[in-house]
């Protein structure tokens, strides 16, 4: 780009240059022809390296502002003078926040000596300058400015790079995509006093810790970001404030796969230690919101207005089933059987070499459902009994599969936790099937139960469904089980779990006052064959009137007290006559079906 001086004499060609090539424009230059950028005015900031310096840690933190299409030198002093024999070298970092800037080791942008990102970092072995471009022509970029130094023995964090543009580069490789984050770290070097042919790159004994930090869900606050990079800059730090990922594919120690919630955002770092020579170094952290919250911060807080009104409209219909429990055995038996069938295809599928195609997917889980949706017709059908009982089974699956989720984020890491998951459910499904005819809680509560918890958690965006998404992930990401996923509690879960628990509460004390003449919780009214015909035109099991004794339910005293009739009220009166004819309805309507008998 012309240099602009400020010669009078030269004004109105420099007017024209601006109108050919835009307001301080940039063009395209090929190869290694150096990117002339000598601005107007130029700020020189000072690291000075302490008397009294922290080895392996932060030197100098301070937090700027770099101007619009500015080139910023950053001048590193009293290296030779502080440093004594014991320092290595010297780690330059800038973390801006929302833009990129480019760190560069020459006034100029030439290729290989710069570095350009959000996250960006270099190192230098003496006094000497840094220059920090910030290219936006019309946006000032917040920074924070980092010196930390490291010992001789500190291994050289990207040290036989093959990735970036510079031979040592001290940055890590974030790539977001739709189901994970993946960190890749370059190699790093043994440090310079102790290569040899026989730890050259490639041959080195180094291990790789990645630690992470979580930031509080849909915080996109400046503030809230330097805090969060600060708290993983230096190895005290990384082990104290953030967490360690220790999942990695055998042959990859220096990947790291991490499970995305969008609109949380995430710095992640990754510390080199070298066990031969007791040196560690850390590199540059990285963040990432896993989503755009300057873009389009919808996304970020997951506002799907179709699908959650969908899932409102859901959770009202599962709420009407368990208070009035309207809906035909025969639905409820094949939804619910088609959802086990659902759950057995994706455990099927893990058998099969992954990951799979996305169709190949989706076919063979319709087949599944439909297979399933079929068995619980005839479930339904004919033998309700065995329908309830799958109901119940498919429950405790849900209950264990969640309460696995919330213990460890990673439990498909856990060999053979499938055959766990799966015991778990038959066995909470066992005691459902034996306890829950006793408190006359039927399919209704159950189908309706499933139905409103997963609502609910959809209406709020909640995480109360990751363990189902976990499963089903298993078959298209490749090498999931190692995919580190942390069991957050967010206040949405929170939230969503208050509202389950409370709308539950409602929803069965509703229901214990309902006062139909029937609640067909477990039956159709209308009439269906195979279902066995009625006594005297009265089945005793027809009428379900509470999930709870009320303490005015005749029909539920009889259950226990061997249908003996029992007067809950009476009146002050001396005549000793009922309270209301129309209050004990259910009372003269049992004596004359005792009388028919």
């Amino acid at each position: 780009m012309d240099r602009y001086g400020f010669n009078a004499a030269f004004i109105l060609n420099i007017l024209g240059v601006l109108l050919s090539n835009g307001c301080f424009g940039t063009s395209l230059i090929s190869g290694a022809e150096p990117q002339d950028l000598n601005f107007a005015t130029r700020e020189v900031i000072e690291l000075a390296v302490p008397v009294n310096l922290k080895m392996n840690d932060i030197n100098d933190y301070r937090e700027i502002v770099l101007q619009p299409y500015s080139n910023t030198r950053i001048h590193l002093a009293n290296y030779s003078k502080n440093a004594d024999e014991s320092v290595g070298y010297a780690l330059v970092q800038l973390n801006a926040f929302e833009f990129n800037v480019t760190l560069s080791y020459n006034s100029s942008i030439i290729d290989g000596g710069h570095l350009t990102g959000q996250n960006v970092g270099l190192l230098m072995y003496g006094d000497g300058d840094l220059y920090a471009f910030n290219l936006n022509p019309q946006q000032p970029v917040w920074v924070s400015l980092v010196l930390m130094l490291y010992n001789k023995s500190a291994p050289v964090p990207g040290g036989c790079n093959l990735e970036f543009p510079v031979d040592r580069s001290p940055i890590l490789n974030l790539t977001l995509t739709a189901e994970i984050i993946i960190i890749d770290t370059p190699a790093a070097s043994v440090a310079p006093a102790f290569q040899n042919p026989s730890n050259a790159c490639g041959k080195a004994r180094l291990q790789y810790e990645s630690y992470y930090y979580s930031m509080p869900l849909h915080d996109f606050s400046q503030r809230t970001y330097f805090s969060a990079i600060r708290a993983l800059i230096s190895y005290a730090n990384a082990k104290s404030s953030g967490k360690q990922n220790t999942l990695h594919a055998p042959l990859q120690p220096n990947r790291h796969v991490y499970g995305l919630v969008k609109g949380r955002g995430m710095v992640f770092v990754t510390a080199v230690i070298d066990p031969v020579h007791r040196g560690y170094a850390l590199y540059v952290p990285v963040h990432t919101y896993s989503c755009q919250p300057f873009v389009n911060q919808e996304d970020c807080y997951g506002l799907h207005i179709p699908l959650r009104l969908l899932a409102l409209l859901l959770t009202i219909i599962a709420i009407t089933e368990v208070i009035v429990g309207w809906m035909p055995v025969v639905v409820k038996c094949s939804i619910m059987v088609a959802c086990l069938g659902l759950l057995g295809t994706v455990e099927a599928l893990q058998f099969i070499d992954k990951p799979l195609p996305s169709e190949f997917i989706i076919a063979f889980l319709i087949g599944g459902a439909i297979v399933g949706f079929l068995i619980g017709l005839l479930f339904g059908l004919y033998v309700p009994v065995a329908g309830r009982i799958l109901c119940s089974f498919l429950t405790g699956y849900l209950i264990c599969l969640s309460v696995f989720g919330v213990i460890n984020g990673n439990f498909y890491n856990l060999p053979h936790v499938s055959w766990f998951v799966a015991i778990g459910g038959i066995l909470i499904g066992s005691v459902l099937s034996i306890t829950l005819p006793i408190i006359v809680v039927t399919r209704s509560v159950i189908f309706g139960a499933i139905s409103i918890y997963y609502g609910v958690n959809t209406c709020f965006g909640a995480r109360l469904d990751y363990p189902l998404r976990h499963s089903l992930r298993r078959l298209y990401v490749d090498n999931y089980e190692l995919v580190y996923s942390d069991p957050i509690v967010d206040e949405n879960d929170f939230v969503a779990l208050a509202v389950f628990t409370i709308i539950m509460f409602v929803s069965l004390f509703l229901r214990s006052r309902y006062q139909s003449e029937e609640i067909n919780g477990d039956y159709s009214r209308f009439e269906i064959p195979c279902q066995g015909t009625m006594v005297n035109n009265n089945d005793e099991d027809h009428i379900e009137r509470s999930t709870v004794i009320a303490a005015d339910d005749t029909v539920a005293y009889q259950r226990f007290m061997n249908e003996q009739p029992i007067i809950t009220r009476w009146t002050n009166g001396d005549d000793d006559v009922f309270e209301s004819p129309k209050t004990n309805s259910r009372f003269f309507k049992l004596l004359r079906r005792n009388a028919r008998r």
